[in-house]
Order: structure tokens, then C-alpha cells, then sequence
């Protein structure tokens, strides 16, 4: 009956340890991704060696939005040939006043400032893409209208209309059209000249 008894307390013993083990590592687990999210959701911009910042194309884009969200991603825009920093600029003023009005995520900033719809696993207000970060944002954000600048050779405001409307501007009224064109090329005139 002793052993038994002392039997019962080693196995409940051994119990209490395995599931308080159990808590500390689904604790420190839920502290290493909590730190990892605040690393990764950081507005402090590190640019990196190998991109190349045109310094005098950031100084107008800092100029132009000083106070606005998207002035932090300025060094990173400037790594980006002029025509395409000018709509990558230019739509985001048009399409959030420049990070004023955003998708969130829990409350958080998606960092996307030009409307962008593209499926992934972090999805903002409305559907729209959520970015990790802001140089997620900007790469993809510069590659798709890199993209439609030399490939499709939507290289203006007016031809860049198919950011705002897609394939066929049909759903949308002749006047927000030629608003959103008027918009655009307002911005982007003053960062190509």
C-alpha cells in the first residue's frame, strides 16, 4: 500500500513537472514571436549597402512629404530609377494622402499606400495587401509599376489609369478618371522635372 502510494506521488509529481515545463516553453515561445513581430513591424528604416539612394531625388521627396507616414520611406523610394519613384509617390498621394488613410491589421499599419490588392497571408481593411514592413512594401509596390512602366509602357499618369481601374475604367465615372489622372500627374510632374 506504501508503494503504491509512493508510486502514485512520483507519477503525479513527474506531472505537475511536465506541465509546468510545458507553460514555461509556451511562454517563452509566445515572447520570442511577440519580440519577432516588434522587430519585424519597426518603422526605422535600414537601407542596405548594395541599394543605391539618389540623394537628390530623396531631399525632393522628403521636401514634398515632410509630415506625412510616407517621408520615412523616402530613402528607399530614391533607390528607384526617377519615373518610377515619381508614381510610386504621385499614386500614393492619391490613393492615401500619403499614408493617412490605410488598411490596418490589428490595428497596425500595412504599410500600403497605393490601394495594392495582391492575395497573401496578411490581408488589410477592405482587401487590400498588408506588407511586412515598408522596404516589402516599396519593393513590391516599385516592382509592379517598373513592371508596367517598361513592359507595358504605362510610363504616364493618363496611361497609368490602370492602377486605378484595371482593365476597363467602364465602372468608374469620366470625371474620377480624368480626377485621378489630374491628381497623379500634378506629383509626378514635380518629381521628373
Amino acid at each position: 500500500m506504501f508503494q503504491e502510494k509512493n508510486s502514485l506521488n512520483k507519477k503525479s509529481g513527474l506531472k505537475s513537472f511536465v506541465i509546468l515545463l510545458i507553460i514555461i516553453l509556451l511562454n517563452s515561445l509566445i515572447l520570442f514571436i511577440y519580440s519577432f513581430n516588434r522587430e519585424t513591424q519597426k518603422e526605422v528604416l535600414v537601407m542596405e549597402n548594395k541599394e543605391e539612394i539618389n540623394e537628390n531625388l530623396k531631399k525632393k521627396i522628403e521636401e514634398m512629404t515632410r509630415g506625412y507616414p510616407i517621408e520615412k520611406m523616402a530613402g528607399l523610394i530614391a533607390t528607384k530609377d526617377e519615373k518610377v519613384a515619381a508614381l510610386i509617390v504621385s499614386i500614393a498621394k492619391k490613393e492615401s494622402d500619403w499614408g493617412k488613410r490605410v488598411p490596418l491589421l490589428n490595428g497596425r499599419d500595412c504599410y500600403n499606400y497605393w490601394g495594392y490588392r495582391e492575395k497573401r497571408e496578411r490581408m488589410g481593411t477592405d482587401g487590400h495587401t498588408c506588407f511586412n514592413n515598408p522596404r516589402d512594401a516599396i519593393n513590391t509596390v516599385g516592382n509592379r509599376i517598373s513592371e508596367l512602366v517598361y513592359k507595358e509602357k504605362l510610363d504616364t499618369p493618363s496611361k497609368m489609369i490602370a492602377w486605378k481601374c484595371g482593365s476597363s475604367c467602364a465602372s468608374h465615372s469620366e470625371e474620377s478618371v480624368k480626377k485621378w489622372i489630374s491628381d497623379v500627374d500634378w506629383y509626378f510632374q514635380k518629381l521628373v522635372n
